[in-house]
């Protein structure tokens, strides 16, 4: 018996465990979300920016790169290397001089020298100098350069780099502008679907209840078998719309937690709300210019025309004179320039200007040059382009949005009259003056009202989100 009771006991303690770690994991897959904080959380997590930022980072080291290669550069290196074994060479410096002819007083005057060159003086042949063997020959070399002139092609570098960094910058603007847009329209889609489900699941119960007061009825003898089909019909289209709108609420959800970086499986409870409130829309030319002179685009692209420029001085630079002066340091041992000194350390420098210039090379230059200077002309169409693109964009989603505008105030009026037109036909209906299918009719209308209310009003969010991102800004509109 005891056995069976702590088994019991250890029974209940895991099985409380289990359960307060269900209720932990379930609650860490629970959040909170307003629109700005899903905004915060699409930018921090957005893999799309992370890589735009690094764009902007590779653009920034390359500027620093041209700049660093417009000052003096220093290199060391160090070298050793192993001869081959050869006899000693020597230079005879008394090559063809006759000693045994010369006199007595010449003869005594040379022999001291012959001593020292380590030539037998009773030899009487002429002296000669010694180069010893080295096998072992060591090098240590410091070396700085410097490029006095380049034909501008190094200034005409660093500008170019510090516009396409320029151009980098504007980029990751439009994909922060983009991704916001995103993380918005996926928090709208969201709460259109959370609403739809409000809307289904208020349908299902009240077409249940009416289900149940028709069977009553049918009971008393007040109401046809036919008329509680009717009814049984209309309660499983609600409960078809429902399911639909339930995982329609689960797909959107999925599709936000991707965006945010959360995990799929994370509850997502909505707190900004819509309320429609009538606003003045701008001008269209007001928006268009706006969007003219706010969207990164354009500004990426006429920053990248003018690295484009600098592209075409750097490449007519290559025909103009290049100058170059560099310093050496050398530790040799042995070192060449002291011929008799042996196996020691020595050091020397030299300084050098180099200059050289290609005065003919069959026109290579020149066709550089004018390849540069149609991809100048390529970025210049590709601005129009995109001006032609972005008055486009603007008209529709400008257009767009007076017309969810004006769905709104219809769609409002739909769900008043379609609310005013089911209670009268509903309180017919109790007194027998209307028939199921009138009843069914009326909440069918009632439902159709409210879901293209809500559609139309997350419609205007959506269109209002569309117009802020084409015009170019980045702030978080709307919703309560």
């Amino acid at each position: 018996m005891k056995i069976r009771f702590y088994s019991l006991v250890v029974l209940y303690f895991s099985f409380s465990a289990l359960t307060a770690t269900y209720a932990q994991q379930k609650q860490a897959l629970s959040q909170q979300l307003s629109l700005e904080q899903a905004v915060k959380l699409g930018l921090e997590s957005s893999k799309v920016l992370h890589s735009s930022q690094m764009k902007v980072n590779a653009a920034d080291a390359k500027v620093q790169e041209s700049g660093a290669s417009m000052l003096p550069s220093l290199s060391v290196s160090g070298n050793y290397t192993r001869l081959s074994d050869i006899d000693p060479q020597r230079i005879n410096l008394f090559a063809g001089v006759d000693f045994a002819a010369l006199p007595k007083a010449s003869q005594d005057a040379f022999l001291p020298l012959l001593a020292q060159l380590n030539k037998p003086a009773e030899s009487g042949s002429s002296g000669g100098v010694g180069f010893p063997v080295i096998l072992d020959n060591f090098s240590l070399k410091a070396s700085v350069a410097y490029p006095v002139f380049t034909g501008f092609r190094l200034e005409a570098a660093k500008s170019a780099a510090e516009y396409n960094a320029q151009a980098a910058n504007q980029d990751l603007t439009k994909d922060k502008i983009e991704t916001a847009f995103n993380v918005k329209n996926a928090y709208w889609t969201l709460y259109k679907a959370f609403q739809l489900k409000k809307v289904a699941e208020e349908s299902v119960t009240q077409v249940e209840a009416r289900l149940k007061d028709a069977q009553n009825m049918l009971k008393n003898g007040m109401m046809t078998t036919n008329d509680v089909l009717r009814l049984q019909v209309q309660l499983s289209n609600t409960q078809l719309s429902r399911i639909d709108a339930n995982n329609a609420v689960r797909l959107s959800m999925v599709s936000l937690n991707n965006l945010l970086g959360l995990p799929l499986a994370t509850e997502l409870n909505l707190t900004t709300s819509v309320e429609y409130q009538a606003t003045t829309t701008p001008e269209f030319e007001q928006s268009l210019q706006k969007a003219l002179a706010s969207r990164p685009e354009l500004a990426a692209t006429e920053l990248r025309i003018k690295a484009a420029e600098e592209n075409v001085r750097a490449t007519k630079g290559s025909a103009l004179p290049q100058v170059n002066v560099g310093v050496n340091y050398e530790m040799a041992n042995p070192n060449q320039r002291y011929t008799l000194a042996g196996a020691v350390w020595k050091g020397t420098w030299n300084l050098g200007v180099q200059l050289s210039w290609t005065v003919w090379n069959w026109g290579v230059t020149g066709y550089q040059a004018a390849q540069a200077e149609a991809q100048v002309a390529q970025v210049q169409d590709n601005l129009e382009q995109l001006k032609d693109g972005i008055k486009v964009e603007v008209m529709q989603n400008y257009l767009s949005l007076l017309q969810a505008k004006e769905k709104i105030s219809v769609a409002k009026q739909g769900v008043e009259q379609s609310e005013e037109n089911y209670r009268v036909t509903n309180e017919k209906f109790k007194k027998g003056s209307a028939l199921t299918t009138d009843v069914v009719d009326a909440e069918t209308a009632r439902l159709q009202a409210k879901v293209s209310y809500v559609n139309s009003v997350v419609d205007h969010e959506v269109a209002q989100a569309k117009l802020i991102k084409s015009i170019g800004e980045q702030t978080v509109a709307a919703g309560k």
